[in-house]
């Protein structure tokens, strides 16, 4: 098989994947983007590039943001979706542990960026006590943002002036208070 052959069987292998993901998009709707979207304005900020972008902690920051919670999940302890995406927050619930296994970093480093994040305005850390709980253990929910209709704000934007603020309750993590969380029902 020569160059040409080659190239021209990865192409048409290209062309089926692509046709084969856009019927099935427009029978079941757009499929989750594998990407964390950050704006083209915020990279281009250099505060951003020079200052939160080059620390370690913004791997722990992206990593929280992928796992924010947008639907019902089955083992959700503290019910993030109804306590919080249903109010109109942004939010993942990961205990230090698993947040340290998947970074395959220190619980201790872990800790520091969470607190660092915090002081950074870019995350709102709310401590769920372990009445509120299922498995009756404390519990830490990370606030990224708010999503109002549709739209979603991240703190990260704000932070940096890339996003517009709507009012001052949705401004920023700094005061930011969430609505409180109702009990949970016990399975």
């Amino acid at each position: 098989m020569d160059t040409n052959e080659i190239i021209q069987n990865i192409r048409q292998q290209q062309r089926e994947r692509f046709v084969k993901r856009y019927f099935s998009e427009e029978k079941e709707g757009p499929t989750r983007s594998p990407y964390v979207p950050v704006s083209f304005a915020l990279i281009d900020n250099q505060d951003f590039r020079n200052g939160l972008m080059a620390k370690p902690r913004f791997r722990t920051y992206l990593f929280l943001r992928r796992r924010v919670i947008r639907g019902s999940l089955p083992k959700d302890r503290i019910d993030v979706f109804e306590n919080y995406w249903i109010s109109g927050e942004l939010a993942v619930s990961v205990t230090l542990e698993k947040l340290s296994e998947r970074l395959q970093l220190p619980k201790s480093t872990v800790g520091d960026h969470i607190r660092q994040l915090e002081q950074d305005k870019v995350i709102v850390v709310d401590k769920i006590p372990a009445a509120r709980a299922w498995d009756n253990r404390e519990h830490q929910v990370f606030i990224l943002g708010t999503c109002h209709e549709g739209e979603e704000r991240w703190f990260l934007d704000e932070v940096f002036g890339v996003a517009a603020k709507a009012d001052s309750k949705i401004g920023s993590a700094e005061g930011f208070k969430h609505h409180p969380v109702r009990s949970v029902r016990t399975p």
